[in-house]
């Protein structure tokens, strides 16, 4: 009897154990792509290892494509890998470029984009260290559940390319949030980021070319008509399997060469989902070909550290909006830093500093925000900008408002004339002290100055003079100041009349305001030389008379224009008095008595 009940037992734990068995290599098979074990990629000589163990990295070559596809199809591509071409889940990306294609009289053969991409195919820790040129990091992220974290220890990757970003985080649902991908620094390190963009990719079904006849009309009718075949990219089933995020244009938006359905990457660092930053350390990133940091998603700077400088061709950090032009969905864009300096090159054609297309919340941080000089802000919101703490400077010629609702109290000063470049702008309080000073590279209009520093009490504001001290990029928060010519102001209050947002941008003929995410591409934008990193830009604004014109012909004057909120264009106040957390003062000019 013993016996019997001793076998019995042996058996059923035999039975539990292969049950067990057959769990575990269930789950690792179902989970190939969800591990967690800690990666280290050294980009110098693309060595790759796993918890210490060195692993060699599978790379496929153009040549290697079916043999590749092959392993994409069943599943059997390894964690990490490299291939010298960039796949978009149906083929090739190659070079699209309509005027191209136009030039060389519709016999254009559009080339394969040719850069090393380092393929990330996994979750958990992935460390880069070392310095890579001439490739990309593109990181999968479709139907996985756990986190992925860049981790980035003195790491510096170079696209040597305007057409592609230095980092994707790539996924054909923008709003997958089963899992976090995040970009840290590590403390004590410095990483270098430098890329470009992927351009407006046409996915047209060319299998369904004449019911997308109503989607142009006029020159893009004709274009459409002419072109066909350059628009006929893939078939309607091939669209469907792309695993970049898919966009759909607004047909009264789309311009010439616009493809109705397109997938892009504005950014050197470029997301198709919600985009976390973190870390101790700093990260400069530099865009080539367009903006910075962009993301379909939400972008979040959350742990209050780290140090950030982001140059751009466009705007510096951009989210844009999601759900295939869903109005009612936008992504925010969030900011707590030990520091973000976000400056637009002068060799950009527009840009704002700092744009969200939902909300702006900045919680703290010391952060400098230039725009491009011209129709741009340093600080851009469609759904409200959100001071709560930090040390904000931002100029531009423009003013998106800052909400009154902010939990800390800004100063919005707006000049009768344009502020010329490295003018000393000096904002004292009654005691003579220096509240802050400023001089920067370029013209701008509007000012807008936020610190837990500015409270309620009486302020004076001066142009030029001299000042001794210590400054960070032109900014500084103390120091003995030898007074100029003392400014006045024509108008205190919200002279914007308690617009929000990007309703102070001129209008559209059709009244509708201009979406900066449907912001035409300029046939030029590009750097002639980024190989070296750029020093912060020296250029001027172009002159008043060569701003765009308004659809009356009349040129904008960013508020300033005489007679609007019946505004005494006499600068006849020089006590600029705070008292509330909105503080908006225009018509600055000199003081007079």
């Amino acid at each position: 009897m013993k016996k019997k009940s001793m076998l019995m037992m042996i058996l059923c734990l035999l039975l539990v154990l292969f049950l067990v068995i057959i769990y575990v290599v269930s789950n690792n098979s179902e989970n190939k792509n969800n591990t967690s074990d800690t990666k280290t990629i050294n980009l110098t000589d693309l060595t790759y290892k796993v918890n210490g163990d060195y692993n060699s990295i599978k790379v496929y070559t153009e040549e290697d494509y079916s043999t590749f596809y092959s392993d994409y199809k069943n599943g059997n591509l390894p964690d990490v890998y490299i291939t010298e071409f960039v796949f978009d889940g149906v083929g090739i990306y190659k070079d699209y470029d309509l005027d191209d294609y136009i030039s060389s009289g519709n016999n254009y053969e559009p080339k394969i984009v040719k850069i090393n991409a380092i393929n990330i195919n996994t979750t958990g820790d992935i460390i880069f260290t070392g310095e890579i040129t001439g490739a990309t990091i593109l990181v999968n992220t479709n139907n996985i559940d756990n986190d992925i974290n860049l981790i980035l220890n003195n790491a510096s990757i170079n696209t040597d390319s305007k057409k592609v970003p230095a980092i994707y985080v790539y996924n054909k649902d923008t709003t997958y949030t089963l899992h976090k991908v995040t970009i840290k620094t590590l403390e004590n390190t410095k990483n270098y980021i430098t890329g470009g963009k992927f351009k407006k990719v046409s996915l047209i079904p060319s299998d369904e070319l004449e019911s997308f006849t109503d989607k142009y009309s006029g020159d893009n009718l004709t274009n459409y008509n002419t072109y066909t075949s350059y628009y006929g990219v893939y078939t309607k089933d091939e669209i469907d399997n792309i695993l970049f995020a898919r966009e759909t244009a607004d047909s009264e938006g789309l311009m010439e060469g616009d493809p109705y359905y397109f997938y892009k990457g504005s950014g050197a660092i470029s997301s198709d989902i919600d985009l976390y930053f973190e870390g101790l350390g700093y990260l400069e990133v530099t865009s080539n070909k367009k903006e910075g940091i962009e993301s379909k998603g939400n972008i979040e700077f959350t742990s209050g550290t780290g140090d950030y400088v982001i140059y751009a061709l466009d705007d510096c950090i951009n989210t844009t909006t999601s759900s295939n032009n869903n109005s009612n969905v936008h992504n925010n864009l969030t900011i707590n830093v030990n520091s973000m300096k976000a400056i637009v090159l002068d060799s950009a054609d527009e840009g704002d500093a700092i744009d969200s297309n939902g909300e702006l919340i900045i919680n703290g941080g010391d952060i400098i925000a230039l725009s491009h000089p011209g129709q741009d802000s340093g600080i851009d919101s469609d759904k409200g900008i959100y001071i709560n703490g930090g040390t904000i400077i931002s100029t531009g010629d423009m003013y998106d408002s800052v909400s009154d609702t902010s939990k800390q109290k800004f100063i919005v000063l707006s000049f009768n004339e344009r502020v010329d470049a490295d003018t000393l702008i000096t904002l004292l309080d009654s005691n003579d002290n220096v509240v802050f000073a400023y001089k920067t590279d370029r013209t701008y209009t509007n000012l807008i100055y936020s610190s837990s520093s500015l409270t309620d009490g009486t302020y004076y504001l001066y142009k030029d003079g001299s000042i001794t001290g210590e400054s960070d990029n032109g900014l500084y928060l103390s120091g003995t100041y030898t007074k100029g010519t003392m400014l006045g102001y024509s108008n205190a209050g919200n002279m914007f009349g308690g617009m929000n947002g990007n309703s102070n941008r001129p209008e559209m003929p059709n009244g509708e305001i201009p979406d900066d995410s449907n912001r035409p591409e300029m046939p030029n934008g590009e750097m002639s030389d980024n190989s070296n990193r750029p020093e912060i830009p020296n250029g001027e604004a172009p002159s008043d008379s060569n701003r765009p014109e308004m659809p009356n012909g009349d040129v904008p004057n960013n508020f300033n224009m005489e007679g609007m909120n019946n505004t005494n264009m006499s600068a006849t106040n020089k006590e600029f008095t705070i008292s509330s957390i909105s503080n908006i003062f225009s018509g600055i000019g000199t003081y007079t008595e």
